[in-house]
């Protein structure tokens, strides 16, 4: 059993987990220990066959420096930064703890970096896996196949069969996580919510570098402590949203708060969207065949509220709605990442629709390192006053 930490740097604990320094932490104990660690570049990717494995599924970061000097010898500087952030680390031998990466074609520009990384053989397996743009349920049989397979590539990495029960065990502990996480979302659903964004962030990114059961273990001690906290606010603050895809450094949200908001909720494949659909696995009376188990799998990561890479644009739209009437926001801060195409191709459509649905919204296009805090400030700043004026 953990030993709980005082409340306070518990939380601290949790919330810094994704820092540069600290990110490996139980990725290099779990290795220390003569288990394997699978870096997953997507949030596609079924957490629950790498762990019932007994493989650590950690997500892999970029690098926080401001160059990537290394990478763009390989990929031209105007594309996806995280994949050139994260091809740096990489490439100067900060993942050469990983046993496997398992990468998605989330989009092209993904793909191209998981093409690299096959090519360098820095790490022993690469897989890929191929998630639809579409959530029919011929869609969810086609990823179940992929599922399939991946689940035949972590027993080659395990050495071991994994059984129905390791399975069942697995999406309990996941089950447990999303429930966990979203009850913190809960308690950020209140006028004086128990955690900023930023923490918000730095907790659910913990989640993703750290063995679950730890995880559950160490929220479910925090739980009665941050159902009493609250953040201080000198004054009535806006309630914002930030809507964003491979965002993973709080200090972004950090800076947005320190205009005198706080970001109550967000739309994140690093935050909501990764934690709020759970499993649906048939009756409980009745026994679970391996298969409905890996299509359970399937139906929970297509249709979780989706990125923009999926097609359904305009349920997308809605739950971002559902979510600003649900918490009580007043504005919406759109933070496409540099060279983000999906996001791009996405973005008047979400502009426009969520304009008439009387919501606020602004855009600020982001680097993958938090930099030009000065300039994303004073936007944010304005967009602030501007919702202050029309209250």
């Amino acid at each position: 059993m953990h030993t709980t930490l005082s409340s306070e740097k518990g939380l601290k604990e949790l919330t810094t987990l994704s820092l540069e320094a600290n990110r490996t932490k139980y990725a290099l104990q779990w290795k220390k220990d003569g288990k394997k660690v699978a870096g997953l570049l997507c949030s596609y990717i079924p957490e629950e066959i790498v762990h019932a494995a007994g493989v650590l599924p950690w997500r892999v970061f970029g690098t926080w420096q401001a160059g990537t000097p290394h990478a763009n010898e390989w990929r031209p500087a105007d594309t996806c930064l995280y994949c050139n952030h994260v091809l740096e680390a990489l490439l100067t031998d900060r993942l050469e703890f990983l046993d496997a990466v398992v990468a998605t074609d989330w989009d092209q520009e993904l793909v191209r970096l998981w093409d690299v990384w096959r090519y360098v053989e820095k790490t022993p397996a690469t897989i890929i896996i191929d998630v639809p743009i579409i959530n029919t349920d011929t869609a969810v049989k086609f990823l179940a196949q992929q599922f399939t397979k991946f689940l035949g590539e972590m027993e080659k990495l395990a050495g071991r069969p994994i059984t129905d029960d390791d399975l069942k065990r697995s999406i309990a502990v996941l089950e447990r996580t999303r429930h966990l996480v979203k009850r913190l979302y809960e308690l950020r659903n209140t006028e004086t919510p128990a955690l900023t964004g930023a923490e918000m962030l730095g907790i659910t990114t913990a989640a993703m570098l750290m063995p679950k059961e730890e995880f559950n273990e160490r929220v479910e001690a925090l739980l009665p402590f941050l159902e009493k906290r609250r953040v201080p606010a000198e004054k009535s603050r806006p309630r914002l949203l930030v809507s964003s895809d491979r965002l993973d450094n709080p200090g972004h949200l950090a800076a947005i708060e320190e205009t005198g908001c706080i970001v109550a909720m967000d739309d994140l494949d690093t935050g909501s969207r990764h934690y709020w659909r759970t499993i649906e696995i048939g009756s409980a009376s009745s026994p679970v065949l391996r298969q409905e188990l890996v299509s359970a799998l399937a139906r929970r990561y297509l249709m979780q509220p989706a990125s923009p890479r999926m097609m359904n644009w305009e349920d997308q739209v809605d739950q971002v709605v559902h979510w600003v009437r649900d918490y009580n926001i007043q504005g919406v801060i759109e933070l496409p990442q540099g060279f983000s195409r999906y996001r791009e191709f996405r973005a008047n459509y979400f502009k426009n629709k969520l304009e008439e649905a009387g919501i606020p919204v602004m855009s600020y296009r982001r680097e993958y390192i938090v930099s030009n805090v000065g300039q994303m400030k004073t936007r944010v700043g304005a967009f602030i006053e501007m919702i202050e004026s029309k209250a």
